[in-house]
């Protein structure tokens, strides 16, 4: 789970507990560095035990470094994000966590995008009933079917199967 401000506390505590020069965490690090882009990151995660953090089921607390820059050159930009994990370091190491936050980000990129920028989910006006949960059951469906027809562009989906409609009776198998 990552920490946010909404939980001051909690990342107060998990701040503290991740504060220290590189060498002190150099056993519990991992880093990799990438180019892609037109540009170049470097991600690292430092971990450390959950002792004396108040969170029922805490095991470990991560820092999550992202640099990036121009592919020459200085860094130009660092983020840090927090979270805490309840898998002890025994089955989750730096680099197994660095994984997980990949993943959740695929998870961001591939569905919660699609959904907010393709579908203009946020824009909709249905706010009451079951209309909005409606709608977003529809999305899904249709992101589905498109996804399982193999697009990986559901933008240019929607646009291929809006042009025709036998498209998508074909696209459901009714056509």
């Amino acid at each position: 789970m990552f920490v946010k401000a909404n939980q001051p506390t909690l990342l107060t505590q998990v701040t503290a507990a991740l504060t220290g020069t590189d060498r002190e965490f150099s056993a519990t690090t991992w880093a990799e560095e990438g180019k892609g882009h037109g540009r170049r990151e470097r991600r690292s995660v430092r971990t450390a035990p959950a002792d004396g953090i108040d969170w029922p089921g805490l095991a470990q607390v991560m820092r999550i470094r992202r640099d990036t820059g121009p592919t020459q050159g200085h860094w130009a930009a660092k983020e840090a994000a927090y979270a805490v994990t309840s898998l002890p370091p025994a089955l989750a190491g730096p680099r197994h966590l660095a994984t997980h936050a990949r993943l959740h980000w695929n998870i961001e990129n591939r569905e919660h995008y699609v959904r907010d920028v393709t579908f203009r989910e946020d824009a909709q006006k249905a706010r009451t009933g079951n209309m909005p949960a409606n709608l977003a059951a529809l999305r899904n469906l249709a992101t589905g079917a498109f996804r399982k027809a193999g697009f990986a562009n559901i933008a240019h989906a929607r646009r291929y199967h809006t042009r025709d409609d036998q498209r998508i009776l074909a696209l459901y198998g009714y056509a």
